[in-house]
């Protein structure tokens, strides 16, 4: 494509060179420039990209965009570059929006003629959209997922993901792919990040959903305080048609009073009155497997929904999920069916075993997510709950006591372990953990820094009463420590102890 034509539909000044010039692709990272392409300059939190232009054109950039205003690279230096190298220099009043832009402008804006569903909130996003892709197959509605764990395209083809939103270029070229294969909807997760970098710019949402507010994400890189990360979650509202939002979120009436721009507003509530609603909450089991009834009240109808995942929490998920496939006319029917035959990997994920131990892995990974997965655990747990978890490196350090005290004073016993250290030591990490652990009285809890004997270690000790939660990492594909990302899946690593501990007791 052109550099004009790519252009076309954005805000620009062009500086120097041929706007005829082919572009290939858009490239953010200098090292990955290939010949024929764009090179996009974003002042980033930790770089900035204007830096590597030099670099970029030796890589093969034809086309480079920088950010108007930038004092980093001299514009004499950026005419002599152009002109002894060929290259076309624009500039744009805002790198990531100009990203948006010419994403869609190269693809073709795939995401009009798809029915796009995005939902934002601080927790349940990923159960959530797994359990609406879930319901749009039981329909047979071709649907795409886009989140943090993988993207789906359809209900077969999928790949692990790398951002719980992609880059605005990842993000078009996974729409476009997902139209040429048939598929006319899209349920995807929508950050925080992603909306503060205009990631999906562009493409319009049917329903835009809001999961909850908690505080999280304020650090370095992601949000500077409260107040920024709740403004960026509102930003969603700009691009839907409907808003569904939780009636028991924090701060609620302002997403309410935010929603107002979406032409219509709809609420769902496990507590309160609203639009659609979850009555007679009670936990069951169905062919062997444990899971959470109730009744699913919409403005229409009233029906039993089934969905094999314990917790309150998990209710609440299913009826988001219910009530956006509702407002996108899905059927009860393929409501009903979708629910009950949910698989979220990471998220209150059941490891079956020969051993009979009530083993699960989930994501929780801050004090909050803990402090409710292991009390919504409580009720049906007959023996003792013993929880494995850890806290990551090079994120908010508020966590790390947050996680102590919620498994201090929920579980009946700890093992603190590693979880993606990254360049910080798991002793430093410990420290805050234990100043949590400390707060509550008589915790017992051992240490065991190596993740894979601390799992060992929660399943030898457990009996069949028990309830072994692994926590922290959920889904993840790998751990890093110490910058050696190294394989490491939680629900495989227990898998593999069981097996190993099945064998011993055998030969007992």
């Amino acid at each position: 494509m052109k550099a004009s034509d790519l252009l076309s539909e954005s805000t620009y000044t062009l500086m120097f060179g041929d706007m005829s010039v082919d572009v290939n692709r858009i490239y953010l990272n200098s090292r990955s420039v290939k010949p024929g392409s764009a090179f996009l300059c974003i002042s980033g939190s930790k770089a900035d990209g204007h830096k590597y232009i030099e670099s970029a054109v030796e890589q093969g950039a034809v086309l480079i965009i920088t950010e108007e205003g930038q004092q980093v690279f001299p514009e004499e230096k950026l005419k002599s570059l152009s002109e002894e190298k060929g290259i076309c220099v624009v500039s744009v009043p805002d790198s990531r929006s100009a990203y948006a832009d010419l994403s869609g402008t190269f693809f073709g804006h795939p995401g009009k003629d798809m029915e796009m569903i995005g939902v934002t909130g601080t927790k349940g996003k990923t159960t959530s959209t797994y359990l609406i892709h879930n319901i749009f197959e039981a329909e047979n509605r071709h649907c795409g997922l886009i989140g943090s764990v993988e993207n789906k395209i359809g209900p077969t083809e999928a790949c692990w993901s790398e951002h719980t939103t992609p880059e605005a270029w990842e993000f078009q070229e996974l729409l476009a792919d997902m139209k040429s294969k048939d598929v006319n909807s899209c349920v995807m997760e929508v950050s925080s990040l992603g909306l503060k970098y205009h990631r999906t710019q562009g493409v319009k949402f049917k329903v835009g959903v809001f999961t909850n507010f908690f505080l999280d994400h304020i650090m370095t890189g992601e949000h500077a305080d409260e107040e920024e990360y709740f403004q960026c979650k509102m930003m969603l509202w700009a691009d839907c048609e409907m808003a569904l939002i939780n009636k028991n979120s924090r701060r609620v009436d302002e997403v309410l009073e935010n929603a107002k721009v979406c032409g219509k507003v709809y609420t769902y509530s496990l507590s309160e009155s609203a639009d659609f609603m979850a009555k007679d909450i009670r936990a069951v089991e169905v062919n062997g497997v444990p899971g959470m009834q109730f009744t699913f009240v919409t403005p229409t109808y009233k029906t039993e929904l089934y969905v094999p995942l314990l917790c309150e929490f998990n209710v609440d998920n299913a009826l988001c999920a219910a009530s956006t496939s509702y407002l996108c006319g899905i059927s009860e029917e393929a409501i009903k069916k979708g629910v009950a035959t949910v698989y979220v990997p990471g998220r209150m994920e059941k490891i079956h075993n020969e051993l009979g131990l009530h083993v699960y892995v989930d994501y929780a990974h801050n004090g909050d997510s803990l402090r409710v997965l292991l009390s919504s655990l409580r009720p049906f747990c007959k023996g003792r709950i013993i929880t494995v978890f850890g806290c990551g490196g090079d994120r908010s350090q508020y966590r790390r006591s947050g996680m102590g005290e919620s498994s201090a004073r929920y579980s009946d016993y700890s093992i603190v372990t590693t979880d993606n250290s990254r360049s910080e030591s798991f002793e430093s990490i410990f420290v805050l953990i234990k100043e949590g652990i400390e707060k509550v009285p008589d915790a017992k809890y051992e240490v065991i820094e190596d993740r894979h004997e601390a799992i060992f270690k929660a399943l030898e000790m457990a009996t069949t009463e028990d309830f072994v939660v692994i926590a922290g990492k959920g889904h993840e594909r790998t751990m890093d420590c110490n910058h050696q990302i190294v394989d490491f899946v939680d629900a495989d690593e227990a898998g593999k102890a069981m097996e190993k501990l099945a064998e011993a007791r055998k030969a007992e």
